[in-house]
């Protein structure tokens, strides 16, 4: 299998051909990746390794990072770690620990419901703005910042950007969401 770059959700291949490893997930009889990082397959295995540690951000870094869950009025990020790790380190999506995104941090402007800007799965890119008592606090009110992936909220195949709209070319659900400038055309 040649070395690519995946994001979370993203399909890997099938249990009848593989093992899910280190960094990914069994979804029905498909192996996703649980993770950002490059997918390795050995042994009929197949992995997702990382590349930075999570010690490496700190106030004013950019992240990647996978809307894990929404509690209004905010929501639980966990950030992108890219390398190789030792065992100690903690990982994109195995981390217990949450980066908080607070609905008056997404865009300019007044947002009434952090899920009419962001769904539980989207890949977005954020900045970290604040680090209190080992809490991150993010903010994606820049125009570069939001949206970089999304899944339909129905299907969970990737949505296609339309004018300022998603839509899902699976099952053609349309929606909405708070979108970085370059959506799809990011280097993750």
């Amino acid at each position: 299998m040649e070395k690519k770059f995946v994001v979370p959700g993203e399909f890997l291949g099938v249990q009848e051909e593989y093992l899910a490893g280190e960094g990914t997930f069994i979804e029905g009889e498909t192996i996703r990746a649980a993770v950002c990082g490059s997918v390795s397959e050995k042994d009929r295995k197949i992995s997702v390794a990382h590349e930075i540690p999570l010690r490496a951000f700190g106030i004013g870094s950019t992240i990647i990072g996978r809307v894990e869950n929404i509690v209004e009025p905010v929501a639980l990020v966990s950030m992108r770690i890219s390398g190789s790790l030792t065992e100690e380190d903690e990982r994109f999506g195995e981390n217990p620990d949450y980066a908080i995104l607070h609905a008056s941090m997404i865009k300019k402007g007044y947002v009434r419901n952090v899920r009419d800007e962001y769904k539980i799965g989207d890949i977005i890119r954020a900045k970290i703005v604040d680090m209190r008592n080992g809490e991150m606090r993010l903010s994606t009110d820049a125009e570069e910042l939001g949206v970089i992936k999304a899944f339909c909220n129905k299907c969970r195949h990737p949505m296609r950007l339309e004018g300022r709209i998603l839509k899902c070319e699976k099952c053609r659900n349309i929606d909405n969401r708070k979108i970085a400038k370059d959506y799809r055309k990011a280097i993750i």
